[in-house]
């Protein structure tokens, strides 16, 4: 097993360039889906929140009795207000950025390991048992691939039957 890992991590630094261009139509696909659900709910937060504030500025001005637009905005847009949309918006995009590495990592982590059990899988059916998965370490799957592994091994030193 030692073997599999000092290999691996020979091919540690060629395998995260492959890694990064394998398949990354499904990774942004994924990615998509998390960021979509994630912006969708901070939009819905910012409609609600934007309607409370409607709402509140309605009350203000009923409370004041301010008639003029220009007074009206005046009160309402004032330093504080756009200090804090622009604490917001930057809080949003910082949001979208970390949600971004967030998914990407994610994807390595764990779709990575699935390219390769898909194509050690494939070679196995082909009758290639001498194939074993190499997955970094620190990736998720690590026991599955480890079972994979095994099952190589014996497979490689009693082929099944491929009469039936």
């Amino acid at each position: 097993m030692s073997d599999l890992t000092d290999n691996s991590s020979l091919n540690r630094a060629k395998r995260e360039v492959k890694s990064t261009l394998i398949e990354p139509f499904r990774q942004i696909k994924f990615g998509a889906y998390v960021i979509s659900a994630s912006v969708a709910f901070v939009l819905v937060v910012a409609v609600m929140f934007v309607l409370a504030f409607y709402e509140q500025y309605q009350h203000v001005m009923s409370l004041f009795n301010i008639t003029d637009v220009k007074d009206q905005m005046e009160l309402v847009t004032n330093d504080i207000f756009y200090r804090n949309a622009i604490a917001i918006g930057l809080m949003l995009v910082g949001y979208i950025i970390g949600m971004f590495i967030m998914v990407f990592k994610l994807t390595h982590r764990y779709y990575g390991p699935l390219v390769s059990i898909e194509r050690f899988v494939g070679e196995m059916t082909e009758g290639k048992f001498r194939r074993r998965v190499k997955i970094r370490k620190g990736d998720e799957l690590q026991r599955l691939t480890d079972l994979l592994n095994t099952m190589a091994e014996t497979f490689e030193k009693n082929p099944p039957d491929s009469k039936k």
